[in-house]
């Protein structure tokens, strides 16, 4: 017979699990994945490296729970965008709830953008296809938005494709400013501005 993890015991060990996400978060976000080692992490979060390796078997299952944990839930709110009847609206929710995530997320963000070219070099072949499905999930809610948009005649005749993936480069730009001041008020502001001028209808 297995053993019931206690209510408690659950809870401790996710906090644990937390700690370690957002430890490696922020070395990989300054050092980058592949010049921080297990040894780096051990020694900041004062964890012995049995510990680490009890809740993660190797440094590419850190870096996945990394990509995945937090935007997992964010596309979930995300996906209500495409069911909305008007495409502005739904435009606008994208903007608005992806900065903020990525305002309030940042070393996880940074990690995820950084290290997307060497996911396929790194994580194994069902890890990739999460990532991948992910995000192949989250540019879709932006081109059926402005789908939408253009058969309501809220947006002008534009290729969905190319315009969803400057919308996203808008979105996701933030992550990079290591030098700017993040206000997500000013930054929302702004990105609604620039994208609903480009593409709305007169």
């Amino acid at each position: 017979m297995t053993a019931t993890k206690s209510p408690t015991v659950q809870r401790n060990r996710e906090n644990k699990k937390s700690f370690i996400l957002d430890t490696a978060a922020r070395l990989f976000a300054e050092y980058g994945y592949h010049a921080t080692s297990m040894d780096m992490l051990s020694e900041v979060t004062e964890l012995n490296k049995g510990t680490l390796y009890y809740y993660y078997t190797s440094k590419p299952d850190i870096l996945f729970d990394i990509c995945v944990s937090k935007t997992e839930k964010h596309y979930r709110v995300v996906s209500a965008a495409s069911k909305m009847s008007d495409a502005v609206e739904g435009l606008n929710f994208i903007i608005e709830t992806s900065i903020n995530f990525i305002v309030e997320n940042r070393d996880y963000c940074r990690v995820y953008y950084q290290e997307d070219h060497f996911f396929e070099s790194i994580f194994d072949r069902n890890q990739l296809a999460k990532v991948r499905q992910q995000q192949r999930r989250f540019m879709q809610n932006i081109y059926t938005v402005i789908e939408n948009g253009i058969s309501s005649g809220q947006f002008r005749q534009i290729d969905v494709k190319t315009c969803g993936r400057h919308i996203y480069g808008i979105i996701i730009g933030p992550y990079r400013w290591r030098d700017y001041s993040l206000d997500e008020g000013d930054l929302i502001e702004q990105a609604h501005s620039l994208i609903l001028q480009g593409i709305r209808k007169e």
